[in-house]
């Protein structure tokens, strides 16, 4: 997770007029978040299994007229064509058709992404962590809570006038800090916004842990692993 402090009017004018952009301290936040899942179940058809499949997203921070906070899709990378079609027909959510490559090693605390879109655009992060703080916990200060504790996400749909949200449920993030993340791509042109000059002021790495989201309400429920390996 690469995580960019940005103006929160550069943020207002992309959301919905039903939610608002969310700050710490007076200013918004984007991150670039890479992540494979596996193991996905959509009840009551959980006997189907899904093929595990990597995301590259770009989400920013909000909350609704009511104070609840989550964040909001900019867009969503995937190698997974029918959970692209199944999650635009569910929630409305932004995802793209894409062909992303890992590589590095945990064991050594280097992972680099990159996603490449059906039709163009290549997007890359790098990141590398002291191997040895996994598990220690060590991203527990406000901006780190602020970032990651995020339970719910919102979406918009053409049909309807208002957007709508989903919950996800899982355990709170063992984040370690990053001491080194970069990222080069059109994921942030490709909603208008300039790319960053910058290296990300912060990053995280996270160990997998299970995840369960709730769908529409009309719809399923949904759970798998969420993982950065």
């Amino acid at each position: 997770m690469l995580h960019y402090r940005v103006n929160p009017a550069m943020i207002q004018v992309k959301l919905p007029d039903d939610l608002e952009v969310d700050t710490f301290e007076d200013e918004a936040w984007i991150s670039v978040v890479a992540f494979r899942l596996s193991n996905l179940r959509i009840r009551p058809i959980s006997w189907l299994k899904w093929s595990d499949f990597w995301e590259l997203n770009l989400r920013t921070y909000i909350r609704d007229k009511k104070g609840r906070k989550g964040v909001w899709f900019f867009s969503l990378d995937s190698t997974d064509p029918i959970g692209v079609i199944g999650a635009r027909m569910l929630y409305g959510l932004p995802y793209n058709n894409a062909h992303i490559e890992r590589s590095g090693s945990l064991q050594a605390g280097h992972l680099s992404f990159s996603s490449t879109r059906k039709g163009g655009g290549l997007s890359t992060i790098d990141t590398s962590w002291n191997s040895t703080d996994i598990n220690q916990n060590l991203a527990g200060k406000k901006i780190d809570h602020f970032l990651l504790e995020r339970y719910r996400f919102w979406a918009s749909r053409s049909r309807f006038k208002s957007s709508s949200s989903a919950c996800v449920n899982h355990q709170p993030y063992n984040a370690v800090r990053l001491n080194m993340a970069k990222y080069q791509g059109e994921l942030f042109a490709c909603q208008g916004m300039c790319e960053p000059i910058c290296e990300p002021e912060l990053g995280h790495y996270c160990p997998g842990f299970s995840v369960e989201a709730t769908a529409p309400e009309w719809a399923f429920s949904i759970s798998g692993q969420a993982n950065q390996r």
